[in-house]
């Protein structure tokens, strides 16, 4: 599909589109999906036996031909029918040769066949509407696809599997006994009896409030396992930055002389380390400097770190913690950074051994990790430290998994206000009705992460970041 044409999305239509990554390779599948899917794959399919007599879950060898009659490639077509399939539709998903010529043309068939070309996400959605999937289930296939390291893929699968709809499924139930139990006491308070207290109403709120409160709060890990955690390099000039920026990428990708001053601007790469990604930034060495190409270096530096979620502080270990105290007082930092010191060049300074310390500088207390970058020792310790910073060293459990999309965190906080104002509306003594109108909303807006309540402008925005083919 050419960038920037819109689609109509058409539920009754047959779809189409190159389920794998085009290129060459091996084979290439093309996925069909539509009441009409075997209809039409009959049209261009030639095997032993027309594909609509086949069987679910049966694959049949043959070739595709062009609606000219020219012979496109041979290939296997494997069937799926409805509701047994991945979008509750018959399916046809055709293995061909790899190749972007051969996997067009099996695809160019199809279309002039009588199918329609796949919106981004259009079977992922399909199989949301058909019932196979729930909302949240169906944006962790997106996140699963995207994972770029094993923490994010675990995340995912665990919300493909359904542990947050689960989750959000036990709040919801949670919500709805609140507000029965509410109507009920309203019933029952004309009697004068009382069926629950206002101190067991509010005990049952704070419980829902401090859960909702407890999973948004997962969205900073979530993030983190998503997209990475960002790391500036800084310190003095000659500290051993680029030699540590290497050392820790495991290849020589910044340029190391003994020449102050040589790394003028920044150099960004990505590497997991202890299932964490991180975003490492080598920048610029600290320090008073006449030329202007460098003084641009130094203020990206700053710059860098001042954005950074983590700053390495590097020193030379034969400097002292002087050194250290200098380079932390250039950099601008607030509650939201992480700051690790490194002490570099263990290997020159006699009798300096690895390992890790603490040192106190202006109110705060810092990690210092003793090291030799040319060598390797004590990196290993550093990249732990690391690891530790972001919070992502404990063991993950069903109910820690991370949130990790930013609609689940929005509706979660969302949730977690409108619980807030039933407390005080409780503590405010206002009548049961007043007090289960924020309940219902909010267990309205938990039905927007599993699509139990949802609009067709939130699937647009949704599927829309999927990939043609899923």
């Amino acid at each position: 599909m050419p960038p920037g044409v819109t689609v109509k999305i058409l539920p009754d239509d047959t779809i189409a589109a190159l389920a794998t990554p085009p290129g060459e390779g091996a084979i290439a599948v093309i996925r069909l999906s539509g009441a009409r899917a075997l209809e039409i794959a009959d049209r261009v399919f030639r095997g032993r036996r027309p594909l609509a007599s086949a069987r679910g879950f049966t694959v049949h060898h043959g070739k595709i031909l062009a609606l000219t009659g020219e012979e496109i490639d041979e290939c296997l077509a494997t069937v799926f029918r409805a509701p047994r399939s991945y979008t509750g539709e018959d399916v046809v998903e055709v293995s061909c040769h790899g190749g972007l010529l051969v996997s067009r043309g099996v695809l160019g068939a199809l279309i002039a066949a009588g199918s329609r070309e796949a919106a981004p996400g259009e079977f992922t959605r399909r199989a949301f509407l058909n019932g196979k999937m729930d909302l949240s289930r169906a944006e962790a296939v997106a996140a699963l696809i995207a994972a770029r390291t094993d923490r994010a893929r675990r995340a995912s699968l665990g919300q493909l599997n359904g542990r947050l709809a689960g989750e959000i499924g036990k709040l919801r139930e949670g919500m709805k006994r609140l507000c029965s139990l509410l109507e009920l006491d309203l019933d029952f308070a004309e009697e004068g009896l009382t069926v629950v207290t206002p101190d067991e109403i509010e005990r049952k709120m704070e419980e829902l409030r401090a859960r909702l409160d407890e999973m948004s709060a997962s969205f900073t890990r979530g993030r983190m396992y998503r997209d990475g955690i960002s790391v500036a390099i800084t310190g003095p000039p000659n500290a051993g930055k680029s030699s540590l920026f290497n050392a820790l990428l495991r290849e020589s990708r910044a340029i190391v002389t003994p020449v102050a001053g040589t790394t003028r601007d920044y150099i960004e790469e990505s590497v997991t380390l202890g299932g964490v990604l991180f975003s490492l930034r080598d920048t610029a060495g600290l320090r008073e400097a006449d030329d202007p190409v460098e003084q641009a270096g130094i203020a990206r530096a700053v710059e860098s770190a001042s954005e950074a979620d983590i700053i390495l502080i590097v020193t030379d270990a034969r400097s002292g913690p002087e050194e250290a105290e200098r380079t932390f007082a250039l950099i601008p930092t607030d509650e939201h950074h992480r700051l690790i010191f490194v002490a570099n060049k263990i290997d020159l300074a006699a009798g300096r051994a690895a390992g890790l310390g603490r040192i106190a500088l202006g109110k705060g207390e810092y990690v210092t990790v003793s090291l030799s970058a040319l060598t390797g020792e004590g990196v290993h310790e550093l990249t732990g430290a690391m690891v530790n910073a972001t919070g992502a060293d404990g063991v993950e459990t069903d109910e820690s998994l991370p949130i990790l999309s930013e609609r689940h965190e929005r509706i979660l906080r969302k949730g977690a206000r409108l619980i807030e104002g039933a407390i005080q509306s409780l503590r405010d003594g206002l009548t049961n009705e007043f007090v289960a109108i924020d309940i219902r909303e909010a267990l309205s807006a938990l039905g927007e992460i599993t699509g139990e309540v949802t609009s067709e402008d939130i699937l647009n925005t949704i599927f829309s970041e999927f990939c043609i083919g899923k």
